[in-house]
């Protein structure tokens, strides 16, 4: 059942229900319904930190959340990478799937991406240009496991890492556990696949870096993306920069 909750007066959506599509997958911030050959990818305004779901929600978190994903995947998919991004337009995810009920959910309007199915590849993919959370707790406890790195003064929250962005990899699961490369290559069980993912990474961090400094202002600390294979194909998947 959609549960709205109100926040300094203003609806927040803490969880949403589509009752005429199958949950697909329901995660700390969204929701995944599977309508027909595609996921429809749903963003509450749920507020998650340190893998754990506060018990209050920020107003249109979701909405901006969406915004943000969309932009980035349609960039990037401009520049040439393999996303599974379709749209987030709703009269065009009516259109494409036929389900016209869609445009009676006033909550979902902002809020959802039309996306393809993909085989999702168990590592999320972090990269930094900057030293913060749990790179941080890293290099604080010996625990730093992945290329060494050089930062412009001392090495301490904040610092900007000189030979960055570095990859920083984690396995996909609740905790978001911290692998090494040669443990990322044991879980995707191909070297030349996992090579290719920290590449592309590398390169596409870089790539919207330059994007976001030159066109808005700011620059991308850190952040990760997900990959799946999609007719065989490597692909961006989940969500981007958010």
């Amino acid at each position: 059942m959609i549960r709205i909750e109100k926040v300094a007066g203003r609806d927040v959506l803490m969880e949403s229900d589509i009752p005429f599509l199958k949950l697909f997958r329901k995660g700390k911030v969204r929701e995944v319904y599977e309508i027909g050959e595609y996921l429809l990818i749903v963003a509450t305004d749920r507020l998650s930190a340190f893998d754990v779901i506060m018990k209050t929600g920020i107003p249109d978190k979701g909405i901006y959340l969406t915004k943000q994903s969309s932009y980035w995947f349609k960039y990037i998919k401009n520049q040439g990478y393999k996303t599974h991004f379709v749209t987030d337009d709703i009269d065009e995810i009516v259109k494409i799937t036929g389900e016209k009920r869609l445009l009676e959910l006033e909550w979902l309007k902002g809020r959802g991406m039309l996306c393809k199915k993909a085989e999702v590849i168990p590592v999320e993919a972090v990269c930094r240009f900057r030293l913060y959370g749990s790179a941080v707790t890293a290099l604080e406890t010996g625990t730093w496991i992945w290329d060494p790195i050089e930062a412009e003064g001392e090495l301490k929250a904040g610092a900007v890492i000189k030979n960055g962005p570095v990859f920083t990899p984690t396995e996909k699961s609740e905790t978001d556990d911290k692998i090494s490369f040669d443990q990322m290559v044991k879980i995707i069980g191909n070297e030349e696949l996992a090579s290719k993912i920290k590449k592309s990474t590398i390169d596409l961090f870089r790539m919207c870096n330059e994007h976001a400094k030159k066109n808005m202002g700011f620059e991308i600390a850190d952040g990760k993306v997900e990959y799946g294979t999609i007719n065989g194909e490597l692909s961006i998947i989940d969500e981007t920069f958010t």
